[in-house]
């Protein structure tokens, strides 16, 4: 994968549903800051890109650099959308109506522009500072809220005839469950991250103590503070990763969904390299072993895959890298 200089300073933006991180590095490359700050202005893209570049502006003023000094801008997004048309879709946290938003953005800045959904910018992320480096056959897949997947591709990023590829969420692997869920929507969850995702695990985990008169003896229920309307994945993660039966059963499904989906995306692919991350894969060494050894059993070879190396900050740090087309 060639790699070009960066010239001046950039700025990469992952925009998430509940947080965005921001990324400015230097003429070097080397990063001069991450911060993360609470998305806000959901509502409509003019009021979004109101609130994002008063945002970045008052970072820049933060190491004494303007908006004009900027180079190239990145922004990712937890959807689909096509650089050339900017027009976002399937993208259930940021419901806005299906139209070109380059227009708004160059209100406010009119330099070098780059738009990518979220986890083909993670992917870009790694392989310039993290887990992948060096790779040109590389399949991404996160989870947390939901299931995105990104691949490289002989050194090249992969994107599809509709800029949709990667949309691993919607992967089949119980035919029952997609069928019974009806046709799949964009506003929805597919039916891999309805099981898989964290949004998943904590719907399976509410349910399994639903009942008060027949509440089982759980660490979960103790992390959660006894309620179980207060039960989040992070709860059954580490009340897994302790052993507890019933975290564990929990728990398996998640694991056993995942696996297969990445197990048949491998076959597929061939890739050197399997990375996961997202705020669930970052849990800790059980769920990564989980779906190591699970992956690899149903394989007719192994795959190396690791934990992402960047964390929450990977989208940011690849959407520098795709502004910069440093990485591509």
């Amino acid at each position: 994968m060639a790699a070009q200089e960066l010239t001046g300073y950039q700025a990469g933006i992952d925009v998430g549903g509940t947080k965005t991180m921001f990324c400015i590095t230097g003429a070097n490359g080397d990063i001069l800051l991450l911060e993360r700050r609470s998305t806000a202005a959901h509502g409509s893209p003019g009021l979004f890109f109101d609130w994002l570049f008063v945002e970045l502006k008052h970072l820049l003023q933060g190491i004494s650099l303007t908006l004009k000094q900027l180079e190239g801008i990145g922004i990712g997004f937890p959807g689909v959308i096509g650089d050339t048309e900017g027009q976002l879709s399937q993208a259930p946290a940021l419901p806005w109506p299906v139209a070109d938003i380059r227009p708004v953005i160059r209100r406010y800045y009119e330099g070098r522009l780059y738009l990518d959904n979220d986890v083909n910018l993670a992917l870009l992320g790694e392989c310039w500072k993290g887990a992948a480096a060096g790779k040109k056959h590389v399949l991404m897949v996160t989870v947390g809220t939901g299931i995105g997947s990104a691949m490289l591709l002989n050194g090249r990023l992969y994107k599809g005839a509709n800029n949709a590829a990667g949309e691993a969420g919607y992967m089949v692997v119980d035919v029952g469950l997609a069928r019974s869920r009806g046709s799949a929507s964009g506003a929805d969850f597919g039916p891999l991250e309805a099981v898989a995702s964290g949004s998943g695990i904590t719907a399976l985990a509410r349910a399994r103590f639903a009942d008060p008169a027949a509440l089982p003896a759980s660490r979960i229920l103790t992390l959660a503070g006894g309620k179980p309307e207060e039960i989040e994945t992070r709860h059954v993660l580490q009340a897994a990763a302790e052993g507890d039966y019933a975290a564990l059963e929990i728990m398996d499904k998640p694991l056993e969904h995942l696996a297969a989906g990445i197990a048949s995306a491998v076959v597929l692919l061939n890739p050197q390299l399997v990375v996961l991350g997202g705020g669930v894969a970052a849990s800790g060494d059980y769920y990564m072993n989980e779906i190591r050894n699970r992956v690899n059993a149903y394989l007719p070879y192994p795959v190396d895959l690791e934990a992402a190396k960047l964390g929450n900050t990977a989208g940011a740090v690849g959407a520098v890298a795709a502004a910069a087309n440093i990485l591509w």
